[in-house]
């Protein structure tokens, strides 16, 4: 990676251990500027068609955009860089579900602490190898007072108090109808992760995270890519839901797009049933290999 006349060689495999045993990992300079100017475009757009009403909807995260109706985003989804770097960091076969446009306007309120895995069921889902992975690329520079991430290391192996308080992205939460609800507290041990446009967050869906409020007049916007690594790997039912919804959303995307996302097209030819998605773990399973 280049940082200025500089080059930055990144040690994937420190990248991999901080994953695993942190929950999360940062690699700067991912994007590229010719794709993260085509992506700010992208999500400009999609921003602005909201209505004052879809807005106040998602309050606490932000809009909250499905890539199904937005093939501009497949330079991002498929950038050559990033699945590069998870091939290295030995995170590869990995498919994809779904991007989400995040754009937090300002002002506006913290997100909550949540947890995003939807596959609880799977075997893989208490162990160091976890179904479900985002990544996150910021489209602007992000601090504390524009609602930057945060992180409660470890908590992607480690039941937690946060567990019991509800599932993420209900319409109330999403709302922020009750502003005292603890989800929106501070705790201990929390991090702050606060990036430069272009940088990349790579995340276990298991791990507690939230953000800052934005307390500025500007957008802050996020490309929230879901991927689910080794996919092969999965329980053949976990694998019929990620294949069906895929191509349920994005199957008809025009060709140009799909050739640029082609090596993440999840394709599943078995005979499993794919069912309803588990938001919710088991506490007793925790700590189990």
């Amino acid at each position: 990676m280049k940082n200025g006349n500089e080059t930055t060689i990144v040690d994937f495999q420190s990248k991999r251990l901080q994953l695993i045993e942190q929950g999360y990992c940062v690699l700067e300079d991912m994007l590229g500027s010719e794709t993260l100017q085509k992506t700010r475009k992208v999500a400009f757009n999609a921003v602005h068609k909201l209505s004052d009403e879809q807005l106040a909807a998602h309050r606490a995260p932000g809009t909250l955009i499905n890539s199904k109706a937005e093939p501009g985003l497949a330079d991002c989804i498929g950038n050559p860089k990033a699945l590069a770097a998870l091939g290295a960091m030995g995170f590869g076969s990995s498919k994809f579900w779904k991007a989400v446009i995040i754009s937090k306007p300002g002002p506006s309120p913290r997100l909550y602490w949540h947890q995003d895995l939807i596959f609880w069921d799977d075997p893989r889902a208490y162990s160091d190898s976890s179904p479900q992975i985002f990544l996150m690329y910021y489209l602007d520079d992000t601090s504390r007072e524009n609602g930057c991430l945060r992180v409660l290391p470890g908590t992607h192996r480690q039941w937690h108090d946060l567990h019991t308080l509800g599932e993420a992205h209900t319409k109330e939460i999403n709302r922020m109808e009750n502003e005292n609800d603890p989800r929106f507290l501070d705790f201990p041990d929390e991090m702050d992760v606060p990036i430069k446009a272009g940088d990349l967050v790579i995340g276990d869906a298991r791990m507690f995270h939230a953000t800052h409020a934005n307390s500025t007049d500007q957008y802050r916007t996020v490309i929230t890519v879901w991927l689910f690594p080794l996919f092969e790997g999965l329980q053949k039912t976990t694998q019929s839901w990620v294949h069906q919804e895929f191509h349920k959303d994005h199957g008809e995307w025009p060709m140009d797009a799909l050739e640029k996302i082609k090596l993440l097209i999840p394709n599943y030819t078995g005979t499993a049933q794919k069912y309803g998605f588990n938001r919710q773990p088991e506490r007793s399973r925790f700590g189990q290999a």
